[in-house]
C-alpha cells in the first residue's frame, strides 16, 4: 500500500452574513462565524476554484499572471484479478501545456492561505487547457480498472510576476525558465459564484447540528436528517444501531441491482464470500444490503470495516429522538459510496478472478439507500463496536478527516 502525507489547504474568506474574516479548511462545508454566531453551508459546485495572492514586495510593480493547476486528493482502489490494491493520493498537476512552468504546486500551498476566485482580481489569467475529465483519466492511467473514492478535485491559480521577458514565481521569487511573452495570459479573472445556504432545518426552521466537515446535518427538534447535495439540503432516511454509545459512526446502506452478477440476497453473499454455513430458506429471502463507511479512513481499513459490517447482518431501526453522543461527520458522498461497492465485492469474494471478470462488464443500479449510524464506545485509543466485535483506532479517524 502506498501512502503519502496529506494535508488540508486553508482558505481565507468572509462570513456571508456579516463580512467578518473566516478561515476555512478545504474539507469543511459549514462556515461558523465567531462574530455574528451564524452558520452557513458553502456550495462549490462543480468543484472549488482558488487563487493565491503574490507576496513579494520587491516585485509589486510588475504585472501578475495567474496559471491554473489541478489538485487531486482522495483514495484510489485498483480492481486487479488477484486482489484489490489501494493507495492515498495527494497530487497537483499543471493545467496548461507549458513544459517550462513548474509541473506541480509543490509545497507552496502548505505555506499560503487560498482565496476563492472572484471577479476583479488584479492580473491576467491563463485558462486551463487540460480539462477535469482529462486529468482524472491521467490519474487513473491504463491497465487495471481504478475507482477513486472521497476525492477532492480543485482548480488553483498560482501567481507569477512578469518583467519584460522574464518570469518569477509569485510566492518564492525564483526565476522561471519560461519567457513572459510565451505565456499568453490575457484573460480577466473568470467568474466563480459561491452559493450559501443557511444552516436551518427546511422542515421546522430550527438550527441544524453537525460537524463543519459533514455532508449530513440533523435537526434535534423534528428528528430529521439532511444531505448537502446539488446546492441544497435534501432530506434522507436515517436509522440507528446501538444508540447508547459515545460516538455514532455513519454508514451508507445500499441495495444494489446487478445486471449479470447474482448478488441480491444473503444466500448469494454466503456463496460469494464462501462463508462456512448452511444456507437457510431465510437467507434466500433476506435482502442483501452493502454497508459502506460514510467516512474517510485509510483505504485498507475502509475495506475491512465495510466487509465486517456487511457480513454482520445488522438490523438498524428508526428512532423518535436524536440519541446522545457525538456524530462522526459524513464526509464520503453517497455517489462515491455507490462506487465503493466494486472494491468491497472484490474484498468479499474468495474467487477474485471470477468476480473481476464479471464486474468488468457490470452496470449496477442503486435501488435504495439510507444512512445508518452504528454506535461505538470509547476506550483508550479505540472506539469499539461491542455487538459486531471490532474496533476503530481514534488516530485512524483523525487521519481520515484530513483526506
Amino acid at each position: 500500500m502506498a501512502v503519502v502525507s496529506t494535508y488540508n489547504f486553508q482558505i481565507d474568506m468572509q462570513c456571508p452574513q456579516c463580512g467578518a474574516p473566516v478561515v476555512l479548511n478545504e474539507t469543511e462545508y459549514i462556515i461558523q462565524c465567531d462574530f455574528c454566531r451564524t452558520c452557513n453551508i458553502l456550495h462549490t459546485h462543480p468543484f472549488p476554484c482558488y487563487y493565491m495572492e503574490p507576496t513579494l514586495k520587491k516585485y509589486s510593480s510588475l504585472k501578475i499572471a495567474y496559471v491554473p493547476y489541478w489538485r487531486f486528493k482522495g483514495l484510489e482502489f485498483t480492481l486487479g484479478k488477484k486482489t484489490p490494491g489501494f493507495r492515498v493520493i495527494d497530487l497537483s498537476y499543471l493545467a496548461v501545456k507549458k513544459s517550462l512552468l513548474p509541473p506541480t504546486l509543490g509545497l507552496r500551498s502548505q505555506t499560503q492561505k487560498l482565496k476563492f476566485l472572484h471577479k476583479g482580481i488584479t492580473g491576467s489569467f491563463l485558462p486551463p487547457a487540460i480539462s477535469r475529465k482529462e486529468i482524472l483519466q491521467q490519474i487513473g492511467g491504463t491497465g487495471d480498472k481504478k475507482v477513486h473514492i472521497g476525492e477532492i478535485l480543485s482548480l488553483i491559480f498560482m501567481p507569477f510576476y512578469q518583467d519584460r521577458d522574464l518570469m518569477y514565481d509569485g510566492l518564492t521569487g525564483s526565476a522561471v525558465a519560461m519567457r513572459s511573452s510565451d505565456l499568453d495570459a490575457n484573460k480577466k479573472s473568470p467568474a466563480y459564484n459561491l452559493k450559501f445556504t443557511p444552516s436551518i432545518c427546511p422542515n421546522c426552521g430550527w438550527d441544524l447540528k453537525g460537524e463543519t466537515d459533514s455532508l449530513v446535518l440533523h435537526c434535534n427538534n423534528c428528528t430529521s436528517f439532511w444531505l448537502i447535495s446539488n446546492k441544497k439540503l435534501n432530506r434522507i432516511k436515517a436509522m440507528f444501531f446501538d444508540t447508547k454509545s459515545d460516538i455514532h459512526m455513519p454508514f451508507w446502506r445500499l441495495q444494489i441491482e446487478f445486471s449479470k452478477l447474482k448478488c441480491s440476497t444473503h444466500a448469494h453473499l454466503i456463496k460469494i464470500a464462501n462463508i462456512p454455513t448452511i444456507i437457510q430458506k431465510s437467507d434466500k429471502q433476506k435482502i442483501l444490503y452493502f454497508y459502506i463507511p460514510a467516512f474517510k479512513i485509510n483505504p485498507k481499513l475502509f475495506l475491512r470495516i465495510g466487509k465486517q459490517t456487511t457480513l454482520a447482518r445488522i438490523e438498524p431501526s428508526r428512532i423518535e429522538n436524536i440519541p446522545q453522543g457525538r456524530f462522526h461527520p459524513v464526509d464520503l458522498p453517497l455517489k462515491e459510496g455507490f462506487q465503493a461497492v466494486g472494491p468491497l465485492l472484490m474484498n468479499l469474494c474468495v474467487s477474485k478472478k471470477d468476480i473481476w471478470n464479471i464486474l468488468a462488464d457490470e452496470n449496477p443500479k442503486l435501488l435504495s439507500y439510507c444512512l445508518v449510524y452504528a454506535g461505538f464506545h470509547a476506550t483508550g485509543s479505540e472506539y469499539i463496536q461491542k455487538t459486531l466485535g471490532f474496533s476503530i483506532q481514534k488516530n485512524s479517524l483523525k487521519f481520515g478527516r484530513q483526506l
